[in-house]
């Protein structure tokens, strides 16, 4: 992990240099201003704005810039280098037109059903792939509990752990059905107008349910923390595991629950091969950001890798997050995240130099 002391050692640069945070919300927070501070260790100038914030005719942005501890409103040229967080590529004008005149730090690669897809045709990491399919068709629902009898429904374009169900076969031919915290029993017919009601609207993901729960019972999963560091290499910030409150099927702490450490959580849970599962969850860590990025051909710069584990301690991959939350490990992740920014700004400086040398 990059360490705190080589960190300040690096001198500030002379002449100053702005670094976009483009973020949707108006207001910078809390990480916002951790954030600031790191980057001008390194002589660089954040400022903060908004898709809404830039002027595409006079190239310019109004942001948000940290001076003695405030923010204070400040006009610039589009800076060089902006880190866009995944969600702004909603304005697709203001996306392409940031792509055109400087370079960005992130990328979309796609709906949960072509991570799941590229992970699995890519062959290195297929083991950790679970059987799904993507459908708007109830009776595709239906075949594939047959084969599965107990599912996860989840929207192929979802987010935060919401509209996600559990369905589950019964002895006696009735459906068990679970959202949140409401459960009930559902005959035939019942299930599949439900069916019809959920997927028509749209597209969903029904993939076989991996046990996932702690000696409690309460679901959880593994987030690997990722950001590109100061050397341009994926780092891992942390590695958490999400616990479930008061929900039956997500862990998701946006809608309650709480986090433990890895190391701690496996030797409680899986004392037999703890140190097996972590090893392999450290591999998922250092091979499988590189990988995705070989296989889309895009540059990223943070990543949330969400991985669960069954009773027997098998690792699948739930989730492969661009824009990953910073509620956890703050102070790390403003580090790492400003020493990419002070990396990028020197590789696009020496490329200008070397473009007005020729």
């Amino acid at each position: 992990m990059f360490q705190i002391n080589s960190f300040f050692n690096f001198k500030r640069s002379k002449p100053k240099q702005y670094v976009g945070c483009v973020r949707n919300p108006k207001k910078p927070n809390e990480f916002h201003k951790l954030l600031a501070k790191a980057c001008a260790h390194y002589g660089l100038t954040m400022i903060y704005y908004t898709p809404k914030d830039v002027d595409m005719e006079q190239h310019q942005v109004t942001g948000k810039i940290l001076v003695n501890d405030k923010w204070i409103t400040e006009i610039t040229n589009v800076p060089v280098f902006n880190d866009l967080a995944t969600l702004c590529f909603r304005h697709k004008e203001v996306t392409n037109y940031l792509r055109q005149m400087s370079t960005i730090s992130n990328d979309l690669i796609g709906t949960k059903t072509k991570q799941y897809r590229l992970v699995r045709d890519g062959e290195q990491f297929k083991d950790i792939v679970i059987p799904y399919i993507t459908t708007n068709q109830p009776e595709s629902i239906m075949t594939f509990l047959s084969k599965h009898p107990m599912v996860i429904l989840k929207p192929s374009r979802g987010m935060r752990g919401e509209h996600i169900y559990k369905v589950t076969v019964l002895d006696d031919g009735r459906y068990h059905l679970i959202h949140e915290t409401d459960e009930e029993t559902l005959t035939h017919d019942e299930i599949f107008q439900f069916l019809y009601g959920l997927v028509s609207k749209k597209k969903y993901i029904c993939q076989k349910y991996i046990e996932t729960v702690d000696e409690n019972g309460k679901p959880f999963d593994v987030r690997i923390r990722l950001e590109k560091n100061v050397y341009g290499k994926w780092e891992t910030v942390v590695n958490l595991v999400r616990i479930a409150g008061k929900q039956k099927i997500v862990s998701n702490v946006a809608q309650g629950g709480y986090v433990a450490e890895l190391s701690s959580f496996l030797q409680v849970n899986y004392p037999d091969n703890w140190k097996a599962i972590e090893k392999k969850i450290i591999q998922i860590g250092d091979g499988l950001p590189g990988h995705i990025e070989e296989l889309t051909g895009k540059h990223l710069s943070s990543l949330g890798i969400d991985i669960g584990i069954d009773p027997n301690g098998n690792t699948y991959l739930f989730e492969i997050n661009t824009s990953p939350g910073t509620e956890f490990a703050i102070g790390e992740i403003a580090l790492i995240k400003s020493g990419y920014y002070y990396y990028k700004m020197n590789e696009i400086n020496n490329a200008n130099k070397k473009t007005q040398s020729m």
